[in-house]
């Protein structure tokens, strides 16, 4: 089984969450040399304060071999300075391996994914890179379950990578 890369759309990632990016709308406030558009995600509002993390990336193998979830927070993850692949699948008591998605994920994009979705670290296509990532405080030591599967690795068709990298 080898996994395509899907571009980020709000269609396409609707099952998993939300996408960041800059609205095709007119800007609500301009001036010289800035445009701004407020509110265009929301983060599910919690119980204590969100934590930014932030995530250094270097090119590994294009596979999953692993996801994890958390069930009582979301997670937002934005790459700053290239793309990424993201993994994903929905939500269920263990992942369903045959239903995962990649999506690349643009520099100018990030995702909200919503409770309960199955993903795994973003990967680095071809050279190092860094995003945010940003999560409830103390999602790490209390609400994150993790899953390896059992029968190995699934590649990533990485020929679709280069195909769609110009889009």
């Amino acid at each position: 089984m080898n996994l395509p890369i899907t571009d980020l759309t709000p269609e396409a990632f609707a099952p998993f969450g939300t996408v960041i990016r800059q609205p095709e709308s007119a800007a609500e406030a301009t001036g010289a040399g800035w445009r701004w558009w407020s509110e265009v995600a929301l983060v599910p509002p919690v119980d204590r304060a969100y934590a930014v993390g932030y995530l250094r990336l270097e090119p590994a193998p294009l596979q999953v071999d692993w996801a994890e979830r958390h069930l009582r927070s979301t997670e937002t993850i934005i790459p700053l300075d290239g793309s990424c692949l993201l993994h994903v699948g929905p939500p269920g008591d263990a992942p369903a391996w045959e239903r995962v998605a990649v999506f690349r994920v643009r520099p100018g994009e990030g995702v909200i994914l919503s409770e309960g979705v199955w993903h795994g670290a973003p990967l680095a296509l071809d050279r190092p890179l860094a995003a945010l990532v940003l999560l409830r405080q103390g999602t790490g030591a209390e609400d994150v379950e993790k899953v390896v599967r059992a029968e190995g690795p699934i590649a990533i068709a990485a020929d679709t990578a280069v195909h769609n990298e110009g889009k």
